[in-house]
């Protein structure tokens, strides 16, 4: 059996009210909460398995209809099911494992192609979603600019820094995690210099995540370990 890390609740929990962002643009983030909670409440509702009182009432009919039939469930019903959870590799669980965990996301997969470690790719993931979290509960309070050449303003200078931190580390054996440790420093160092306004408090850590976000959008890499041969 093979055994696979399954995300946070939180790391959940910032995915789907991202999507819901996405679907809704038009809706405050005080509303996308309201709508995750009640999406939430009737999902589980809906799989306690309890029959409303008009099922109870069919479901002792001695000659019940065949759309009550149709709903009872039977050995044949849920052979598939069954057969796939008692093979040894136990695929059904691996498959939605593989589905909630995703970690093939852009950003990944460019730090994997600069050989970075499992400790750099984790932090990454980490500062993106912290970075994440200030956003949208700035947008909630009513705290972040409406105007979007602000935040193209930050985002085009962290591009730029990542981009020549990059260039500066291309050809080593393990371009990743170095371009990653600089570019921290950097904004640790100098935070005013990136966030003006400033939209991430000034803090370094955030603006690694956004950073990191950015690279994502599939703006820049870091680097490719094949360089180095």
């Amino acid at each position: 059996m093979r055994i696979r890390p399954l995300p946070r609740r939180g790391d959940i929990e910032l995915r789907n009210t991202r999507v819901l962002a996405d679907l809704g643009p038009g809706l405050t983030m005080a509303m996308i909460d309201a709508l995750y909670d009640e999406l939430l409440r009737r999902t589980r509702d809906a799989t306690q398995g309890l029959p409303v009182a008009r099922w109870t009432e069919l479901l002792v009919l001695d000659n019940p209809p065949p759309a009550v039939l149709n709903k009872r469930l039977a050995v044949a019903a849920i052979a598939d099911v069954r057969q796939r959870l008692t093979r040894p590799d136990h695929v059904l669980l691996e498959d939605l494992s593989q589905q909630l965990h995703d970690p093939e996301t852009a950003l990944v997969r460019k730090l994997r192609a600069g050989a970075a470690s499992r400790e750099v790719i984790e932090e990454a993931q980490m500062l993106r979603a912290h970075a994440e979290r200030h956003r949208f509960k700035e947008l909630a309070l009513g705290a972040w600019p409406g105007d979007q050449a602000i935040e193209t303003d930050l985002d085009q200078r962290l591009l730029l820094l990542a981009r020549r931190t990059g260039r500066s580390y291309r050809g080593q054996p393990q371009p990743a995690d170095a371009i990653f440790d600089e570019l921290q420093r950097m904004l640790d160092a100098s935070p005013g210099t990136y966030d003006r306004h400033p939209l991430y408090a000034r803090d370094g850590v955030l603006l690694m995540g956004r950073a990191c976000a950015i690279s994502d959008e599939c703006k820049f890499d870091w680097g490719s370990d094949r360089d180095a041969s």
